[in-house]
């Protein structure tokens, strides 16, 4: 009775401050297809929302089309319609004076071109004008035009089809291209402003061979058009990443403009960074991601690059390994498992989701995730197969400088991809993790608790905020008993500047839309 009331205690404790989100539900519907995913969430200019939700068909479920729905503020439904779709998948979305405006990529057999479309929606007729906006050939390109197979379970969204990246206001997006050049690793990227008029293009090239060179990210300056684009330079001809000791690569930056382009480059002899991402605000530029002490495999910290966006010039580089805290939420009292975490670093840590706060501090997401294979038997024969972990939450803040303000790992359990993972949002001081779970939240040693998964039909929505020491706290928002769908936090959308989630509520072909505003 002891244990039971201390834990009553523990929860009371950690649920004590939870803030309240705000829910608005649509009306649950009935789906052509069973199976779909939320691609993108809009916000209209007098509340509404429109979704994109992509729906999916045939024995290895491939792409059909998208379910596009207009709802008003209170989520009830204004207009709807199947765009069906063969050779061609939208890229990307934005409203604009009261215009859903489509960014669709379309793979023309019959002349072998590459070609994108704007296509422009009035949202209360739904009606679709069409207009092309770049046409490549495979002269153009440097490959072979294929076609493309996209599915729910692998998304194949290949650099060779056209990564389209919006800027954070939605005032450019970039068309980029990895050209497949064996001699030169060869980017060609395209800037429109959302008029869809070209603002510029431009070629960038390293006289490098293609394997020895990996693209990390690209952002785009909402004021000017001005992109930024990251790789990974490996050194003396190898892929491998440590070389006598050392790393074996440095990454390299490029800024460009319709005038054209320069480039810095930097690296750190004894930090192994797999990846970095890049994030350009107001007057901020910033590459961030983890960093291993003996290798990339395993993780000891975050890594903060800051440099400045006009001139390129490294303004603070900075390596903060992780906090006891930490470690604390993550191990417990395992105190030399904790000492030898520290040393030779964490594995499955994939990042998520970066934050640059008003204030410039940074809010970084990641997950533990792997891979493991299972054999089983059965009368007619045996065979393999692949399980997919989604562990624990894990969320960094650092200031301005790198320095860290606090680090926490949320212990959770989770397998497939039907209820696992989570949504995030930052509000304010505080950041948001939607998750499904059970009710039975297990105990660990140490004053700790780890969420676990159920069955998706009986998966429960909680809410987890961390505000700004720290500090974390749950609450439940949606009970299972009291729910027909559950909520597919896996490929929820957010909008930071409204302060809303948007999650997609499913259970065969019934769906339900929630809006959670913080």
């Amino acid at each position: 009775m002891k244990k039971i009331t201390l834990f009553i205690l523990l929860l009371a404790t950690f649920n004590s401050y939870a803030q309240n989100a705000s829910m608005i539900k649509s009306e649950i519907f009935k789906d052509s297809k069973k199976n779909s995913s939320l691609e993108y969430s809009l916000e209209d200019e007098n509340g509404g929302l429109v979704t994109i939700r992509a729906f999916y068909g045939g024995v290895i479920q491939i792409l059909k089309g998208y379910y596009i729905q207009h709802f008003d503020s209170k989520l009830k439904l204004l207009n709807e319609i199947e765009y069906e779709v063969e050779n061609n998948k939208i890229k990307n979305a934005f409203i604009k004076d009261n215009q859903l405006h489509l960014i669709e990529y379309v793979n023309d057999k019959k002349t072998d071109k590459v070609l994108f479309n704007a296509v422009s929606v009035d949202l209360k007729s739904l009606k679709f004008s069409t207009k092309e906006i770049l046409s490549l050939t495979q002269e153009n390109l440097g490959f072979d035009v294929f076609p493309f197979i996209i599915t729910n379970l692998y998304q194949y969204d290949s650099n060779h089809a056209g990564e389209v990246v919006m800027s954070s206001g939605n005032n450019y997006f970039v068309i980029n291209f990895d050209i497949n050049n064996k001699d030169k690793e060869t980017h060609k990227i395209f800037v429109f402003n959302n008029n869809f008029e070209k603002i510029y293009e431009q070629l960038i090239e390293k006289n490098i061979e293609d394997k020895y060179f990996d693209y990390e990210s690209i952002d785009i300056d909402d004021t000017n058009g001005t992109l930024y684009f990251l790789g990974k330079s490996y050194e003396n001809e190898s892929r491998r990443s440590k070389k006598k000791g050392e790393t074996n690569y440095h990454f390299e930056l490029y800024k460009v403009d319709a005038s054209g382009q320069t480039n810095t480059s930097f690296k750190n002899a004894d930090k192994f960074i797999s990846s970095l991402e890049l994030i350009k605000s107001k007057d901020k530029l910033s590459c961030i991601g983890f960093y291993g002490q003996k290798g990339e495999g395993r993780i000891n910290g975050v890594s903060l690059f800051n440099l400045n966006p006009e001139t390129l010039k490294m303004e603070k580089e900075k390596h903060t390994p992780f906090s006891q805290e930490f470690l604390h939420d993550k191990y417990g009292n395992k105190e030399s498992k904790k000492k030898r975490k520290k040393e030779k670093g964490i594995k499955n840590i994939d990042f998520k989701s970066v934050y640059i706060m008003d204030n410039g501090d940074v809010i970084v997401n990641a997950e533990e995730f792997y891979i493991t294979t299972v054999s089983y038997s059965k009368s007619e024969g045996g065979g393999t197969r692949f399980v997919y972990h989604f562990d624990d939450i894990i969320s960094l803040r650092l200031d301005n400088d790198g320095n860290l303000k606090w680090a926490r790992n949320i212990n959770k359990r989770q397998t497939g991809f039907d209820n696992s993972s989570y949504t995030s949002i930052p509000v304010g001081e505080d950041s948001y993790f939607f998750i499904n779970c059970s009710d039975n939240i297990k105990k660990l040693s140490a004053d700790r608790i780890s969420f676990r998964q159920t069955k998706a039909k009986k998966s429960n929505l909680y809410m987890i905020r961390i505000n700004q020491n720290g500090d974390f706290d749950f609450k439940k928002l949606i009970d299972d008993k009291e729910s027909k769908v559950y909520y597919k936090v896996n490929n929820g959308t957010i909008n930071i500047n409204n302060q809303t989630v948007i999650l997609e509520g499913k259970r065969k072909k019934y769906t339900r839309i929630l809006k959670l505003e913080i």
